[in-house]
């Protein structure tokens, strides 16, 4: 949590791999778990297991990021949003693009409840999503 929230022009590329090293890990682990049961998983097995897994990181996930914002750098968002009004502003862009920009931020990194639910509920959608798609990957009979 440094570069990727003290460092936005960083942040910018890096803010995504913590949930695309969340979807790998469920890959791994279903390919695990097939081999624990002698080279077989179901997709309903696979999807059980994902599902279990998305829900836990997403919760603990959710929970770092409030503690996060609130206790160790309660500055994140009004820095973000500097930084977002700063880069829109060397884009150029129409204030309302601007406009836009803004209030998709200040409901997805607010921290607002809402905007830790829409964290909580987006990631797992996508974590549902990723383990679907791998437990029909790597299922075997």
């Amino acid at each position: 949590m440094g570069y990727n929230t003290t460092r936005h022009e960083i942040g910018v590329y890096t803010r995504l791999f913590p949930m695309i090293f969340f979807w790998v890990i469920i890959f791994v682990t279903l390919f695990a778990q097939r081999k624990k049961y002698g080279d077989t998983l179901t997709f309903k097995q696979g999807f059980q297991t994902g599902l279990i897994m998305t829900l836990v990181y997403c919760a603990g996930f959710t929970v770092m990021i409030i503690l996060y914002q609130n206790l160790v750098n309660p500055e994140y968002y009004q820095t973000l949003k500097d930084f977002t009004m700063k880069t829109l502003e060397e884009r150029k862009a129409t204030q309302a693009m601007m406009d836009a920009e803004m209030k998709e931020l200040q409901m997805s990194q607010s921290g607002s409840a809402s905007s830790y639910l829409l964290l909580f509920v987006f990631s797992s959608i996508w974590g549902i999503g990723i383990s679907a798609i791998a437990s029909a990957l790597l299922r075997k009979k």
